[in-house]
């Protein structure tokens, strides 16, 4: 835990350092933006990439460095590897990296996480009105537990949060063949082909209706859809692990939907208020959020933590931008500081519960960081 504790305070500290010395810019239309260092930003996040990069265990990383090393040295049997498999991209990745690079896991694993942290960190560079605050919500929510369990699809979702600005510049083309390539990393991705869509549009409008009729209609339909997805995943690699795990899969918890829910009810809120202030991303930031909790209500509602809940987290990484914007934008003066301080508050007490409690410390292992927690 003590690792946690000082990705945290690494992390939050070097983006205030970020936010201190940021210059302000122009968005076009007096909306202006402070933007921060690059350099700053990048050594904010550095601990959570070298923590993540080193990793010898945590979760679900024993399975992935065993994977690693039944891959062969070059591209003689990638034929046959990747054949029946869901993720042949991240196969030739991985063999990749382990022929031209290094046979050493450890390499490997850097490699991931300094790609899914750099992207992460664009995405803040590029989207976020307050970077510190920002990253602060990235630890304190736990998302960044994903680089530590969870690689292959985090991987994927940093990287499309990274490129957001093709859906804002509309290049519906160049997003598509991304989200393409990106599927034969990790399947799930798939799925952000037709939220390019509904994305893309005002808050709150007819499309926000559709999305959430089409909720109710999964909630009816539920059991179909979960008997798909079902013997979908009892074909794929998975199947051994997703049994076992879907004996004990109640859902997403109350308190994620909750959490997750506070943007929707802001945006909602002030919806008038703010309906002249959106910037191009923030529409689609607020679309992603409200998309995030009727994916969560139905992971709840069907019992599928496991395969619809971790579909949410491609929308909840919008969250990360849109509160900060939010709280900056909706409220007053003195409304606003109190607002930041009491969600400050919240977060925190949040992450004690996760890290502690939910995931019971979430031990940490490094052999070359000599770490065992």
């Amino acid at each position: 835990m003590p690792v946690y504790y000082f990705i945290f305070g690494w992390t939050v500290f070097w983006g205030c350092i970020a936010n201190m010395t940021a210059r302000q810019v122009s968005l076009g239309e007096d909306k202006y933006r402070f933007k921060v260092n690059i350099f700053i930003a990048i050594i904010s996040f550095s601990a959570v990439v070298i923590f993540a990069g080193l990793r010898t265990h945590v979760a679900d990383t024993t399975a992935y460095i065993n994977m690693f090393n039944e891959w062969p040295v070059g591209f003689s049997e990638i034929s046959t590897l990747i054949k029946d498999s869901d993720n042949p991209g991240f196969i030739l990745l991985g063999v990749f990296i382990k022929t031209y690079i290094s046979t050493d896991y450890t390499v490997w694993l850097f490699i991931i996480a300094t790609i899914t942290g750099i992207c992460m960190m664009i995405g803040f560079y590029r989207y976020s009105s307050n970077f510190a605050l920002s990253s602060f919500l990235f630890i304190a929510t736990c998302n960044f537990t994903w680089m530590f369990n969870g690689m292959r699809q985090y991987l994927v979702i940093a990287i499309l949060f990274a490129f957001s600005n093709w859906i804002v510049e509309k290049k519906w083309i160049r997003y598509i063949i991304l989200v393409l390539f990106l599927a034969t990393i990790h399947r799930s991705a798939i799925a952000m082909i037709p939220m390019y869509f509904i994305v893309n549009g005002e808050p709150w409008n007819k499309r926000t209706t559709v999305v959430i009729l089409t909720v109710i209609l999964c909630i009816v339909f539920a059991g179909n859809v979960l008997s798909l997805f079902d013997s979908v995943m009892m074909q794929s690699d998975y199947a051994t692990g997703y049994s076992e795990f879907k004996k004990s899969d109640d859902g997403v918890n109350i308190i994620t939907i909750i959490i997750s829910a506070i943007p929707v009810v802001i945006s909602y809120i002030f919806r008038k208020q703010l309906s002249d202030k959106y910037t191009p991303i923030m529409k689609i930031s607020t679309n992603m959020s409200i998309i995030a909790v009727c994916v969560y209500i139905i992971s709840k509602i069907t019992n599928s933590g496991i395969l619809v809940g971790r579909m949410a987290v491609y929308f909840t990484t919008y969250n990360l931008i849109l509160l900060p914007w939010l709280i900056d934008t909706a409220f007053k003066s003195k409304e606003r500081m109190l607002m930041k301080y009491t969600m400050i508050i919240c977060y925190l007490a949040l992450f004690y519960y996760q890290m502690e409690i939910s995931f019971n410390g979430f031990g940490y292992v490094s052999k070359i960081l000599n770490m065992h927690y």
